[in-house]
């Protein structure tokens, strides 16, 4: 055989590893690759013994080069060198057999499982062994080819073994970065999920806080007018069903959002038109309630109007639930192309220690969150006179 052809052949052979290492991952496989190998290279050398009619001690020598393969996965290198020392041994006693065979299939798996430092050892070791069988035991002057062909199949073995072990490699990274990508994905996930039931809670505060403080102020207000003034308190009494029942929707609404897989059925969220209903409202508390807008006129986002919705609502809510005697609450709104400025201000009076709004809640919390996402400010305190928020959400910067 040339060298072109043993060229050639050891090419065609590393060309089919890719498809050859996705066929020996698959774990029906796997016992045959483990045993497949010994048997193959016994049932060759039996086959030659038999032929031959080998004696004893080259049916020794023969187990002796084959049986270690069976451990090769768990020790190769250890494997490899008792297997190339019962070769050498079976060389220096005068034979050699078709078992020997068995080297190969030890070096191609320390150069599958091992790194390159063991790989080339074990090649050198078995070049010196391609030596000396060709010297001693290949056909007068056909040495350089028993040489070419035993080189050949060794370099086979080699080559076949290193190219499994960087597809190797390569799929374990693959795998790797999947994992990694995989996992990332899950914590995107989880971020994603605490961001929208914090945004859900806070919903759920506003709505339900703002309707049922309205709902237990028209209620109160009607239970003290209901002998003086008959329909007016009737009138307050449906008023109070009219925001309960609201309120309710809006609660079945959010409970929606939560059941379903995806945000699709989440319906319009409040915007500043809806800023004159709420006002509207409130003023049915008995609250003198007045909203001034000024600046420019171009649309806002609808991020940006139903934040200013909810902290204008959370701070009537915080009026009338913690401020019963303010009799009038001033809503200011001032745009301009950076920023949006607000102010609710009451006239509740000074209130003896730190109004409830100034306490750790999930009304202000709530606030808190909804300008932090703009970039914003927001102020809460006491006024000469009773009561003030205050604060800026920044437009340039707005998601």
């Amino acid at each position: 055989m040339s060298g072109a052809a043993v060229s050639r052949s050891l090419g065609s052979v590393i060309s089919i590893c890719p498809e050859f290492l996705e066929r020996v991952r698959r774990p029906a496989l796997a016992p045959l690759l483990v045993f497949g190998p010994p048997l193959v290279c016994a049932a060759v050398a039996v086959h030659e013994l038999l032929y031959n009619r080998a004696d004893v001690l080259d049916w020794t020598l023969a187990a002796a080069v084959i049986a270690p393969l069976a451990l090769r996965r768990r020790a190769p290198v250890a494997v490899f060198w008792c297997c190339w020392a019962a070769a050498v041994l079976t060389w220096a006693l005068g034979t050699v057999s078709l078992a020997e065979s068995a080297v190969l299939v030890a070096l191609y798996t320390v150069a599958a499982e091992r790194g390159l430092r063991y790989s080339l050892s074990a090649a050198l070791a078995v070049a010196a062994g391609v030596g000396m069988v060709a010297v001693r035991f290949g056909p007068p002057g056909s040495v350089n080819d028993v040489v070419v062909v035993l080189t050949g199949l060794a370099a086979a073995a080699f080559f076949l073994g290193t190219t499994v072990r960087a597809q190797s490699r390569y799929l374990a990274s693959v795998e790797d970065r999947a994992q990694r990508l995989e996992q990332e994905r899950a914590q995107q996930s989880r971020l994603a999920a605490a961001a929208e039931r914090t945004r859900i809670a806070r919903e759920m505060h506003d709505i339900v806080a703002h309707g049922l403080v309205v709902v237990v102020a028209l209620a109160e207000a009607a239970a003290a007018t209901t002998a003086t003034d008959p329909d007016g308190a009737r009138d307050k009494m449906l008023q109070a069903a009219s925001t309960g029942r609201q309120s309710l929707t809006g609660m079945r609404r959010l409970l929606g959002v939560l059941r379903a897989e995806d945000g699709a059925d989440r319906a319009p969220q409040p915007d500043l038109a809806s800023l004159r209903t709420l006002v509207d409202e409130t003023r049915r508390t008995g609250l003198d309630v007045s909203l001034t807008e000024t600046g420019t006129e171009e649309q806002l986002d609808a991020e940006v109007q139903t934040t200013l919705y909810r902290i204008v609502q959370e701070s009537l809510t915080n009026v009338v639930k913690h401020a019963p005697e303010a009799s009038k609450v001033d809503i200011v709104l001032l745009r301009d192309p950076r920023r949006i400025a607000f102010t609710v201000t009451d006239d509740g009076g000074p209130v003896p220690g730190p109004r409830p709004a100034t306490r750790t809640g999930n009304g202000l919390t709530g606030m808190r969150e909804r300008v932090a996402l703009f970039d914003g400010g927001l102020t809460v305190g006491p006024t000469p006179t009773g009561w003030t928020v205050s604060g800026e959400l920044k437009l340039s910067e707005s998601p």
